[in-house]
Parts: structure tokens; sequence; C-alpha cells
């Protein structure tokens, strides 16, 4: 069968197989980062309880974040682009300029709280690297779930 058959067998007979709809799309997104975030926030109270930068493996927050990518981008493939523009809709883009901006203060706003923890002693370089580090990623993801949550309600 030739390729252009292919596509045309898949289409015609597959399409509702594989199409998610834009409500699915939505429940993985927030799924998927809700665990991203989590995973990020957990990795940076683990470093300032245990004062070591590398608590548990440093590899997981990185491989939580490329694998939520990755399922996310796949699950737009197979959306559709009419349930994919649904589900990235302007309520979708609100919550995301709230969460970078809470994000972003969160972030601006941990630099003087570990310049008084570091100027005391209290936690070291490496600990403050990667706390900080994790810490902002969790500030934006967390608040994006939950904002996409309550405009759900």
């Amino acid at each position: 069968m030739a390729l252009a058959e292919q596509r045309t067998y898949l289409n015609r007979n597959c399409k509702e197989f594989v199409m998610l709809t834009a409500n699915s799309l939505s429940n993985i997104r927030v799924v998927v980062l809700a665990l991203t975030g989590f995973v990020c926030l957990l990795y940076a109270v683990l470093a300032l309880l245990a004062g070591s930068p590398d608590p548990i493996s440093p590899w997981i927050p990185l491989v939580f974040g490329v694998s939520s990518a990755a399922i996310i981008a796949i699950a737009f493939v197979f959306s559709g682009s009419r349930n994919a523009e649904m589900a990235s809709d302007e309520g979708f883009f609100s919550d995301y300029s709230k969460a970078a901006g809470t994000g972003y203060w969160t972030a601006l706003f941990l630099y003087p709280v570990f310049a008084v923890a570091l100027s005391n002693g209290w936690v070291s370089y490496p600990v403050a690297f990667a706390t900080m580090g994790t810490l902002t990623g969790a500030a934006f993801l967390l608040p994006l779930v939950w904002f996409d949550l309550r405009g759900r309600g």
C-alpha cells in the first residue's frame, strides 16, 4: 500500500479512535503539569531539609519536565487542530499570564530570602541554587494548574 493510501485509510478509519477531545487534552495538560510542579516543589523542600543540593537524583525534575513536554505535545497531535485550538483558548492564555506573573514575582522574592539565609550561613550556595531553581519551576507550574482548575468550576 502506498503512503498516500495508508494516510487516507488511517484518516477514514482511525480518526475517531485516536482523536482526543478538548476536555481530555486540558485534563492531560493539568495532570502532567501538576505532577511536574509537585516534583519540583518536593525536590526543593528535600534539598532544604537535607542540606544537600541533590537529596534525590537531580535528573528527576528534568525527566519530569521533558516527559511533560513530550506527553502534552503528543496529546496535542492526537487531538486534532480544532480540539487543540479549543483547549488553548483565551481562558488558558489568561491563566498562563497570571501564572507567569505569579512565578516571576515568587522567583524574584526568592533572591532576598536566600540572600539572608546565605549571609547567615543557614544554607550553602549549592543548596540555595538547587532550591531556588526548582522552586522557580514550581512557582509557575502549580499556579498554572490552580488557575486552570479554578476556571473550570
